[in-house]
């Protein structure tokens, strides 16, 4: 008899995430497909949702970027693995109207606990540089689909001064 290959548990224990760590996630789309820039309306929703979740979950939402094929946040919640499944799982009606039978998400997602509280400046603006580096836009300032809520005016404040009113600067300011 073969024997079924068991997929790699890839979750810390769930003590792990209740912690009051701040946790920098990924969420990926299944199969890389690029959802976020065939729909900008299901972006819309994303946001939409993620603003939600944050204000009902009282959520500290330090950055948020959402890229074609997958979406990275900086946050601070009570239970992150439920913060992520509820906002996968809202989003996906949206998904359904737009390409019945696709499917939206990857299963699971990248999460990394960061231990000092001085490393949020720097991975939020890591955050808001993905599609500078990627090459979809020039500038973070002018990318529509990212965001902060305990740092609401990073952009404004970017594109004056090259560090987003935090620090460290960022590898590249807005223009």
């Amino acid at each position: 008899m073969q024997d079924i290959p068991t997929r790699k548990r890839i979750r810390l224990s769930n003590s792990a995430y209740g912690q009051g760590h701040a946790f920098s996630i990924t969420i990926a789309t299944d199969g890389r497909y690029p959802w976020f820039r065939l729909y900008k309306r299901l972006s819309a929703k994303l946001v939409e949702l993620l603003l939600d979740l944050a204000k009902t979950r009282k959520t500290i939402l330090y950055a948020w970027c959402i890229m074609p094929d997958h979406i990275h946040m900086l946050a601070q919640d009570k239970d992150v693995v439920e913060l992520v499944r509820l906002l996968k799982g809202r989003l996906i009606p949206a998904a359904r109207r737009l390409e019945p039978g696709r499917v939206l998400w990857q299963r699971s997602f990248y999460d990394h606990a960061l231990r000092e509280v001085e490393s949020l400046p720097a991975v939020a603006l890591y955050i808001w540089q993905n599609p500078v580096r990627a090459g979809i836009i020039d500038s973070a300032c002018a990318y529509p689909w990212s965001g902060s809520l305990v740092w609401p005016d990073w952009k404004a404040t970017l594109a004056a001064d090259g560090r987003a009113g935090i620090n460290p600067a960022p590898t590249q300011p807005c223009t």
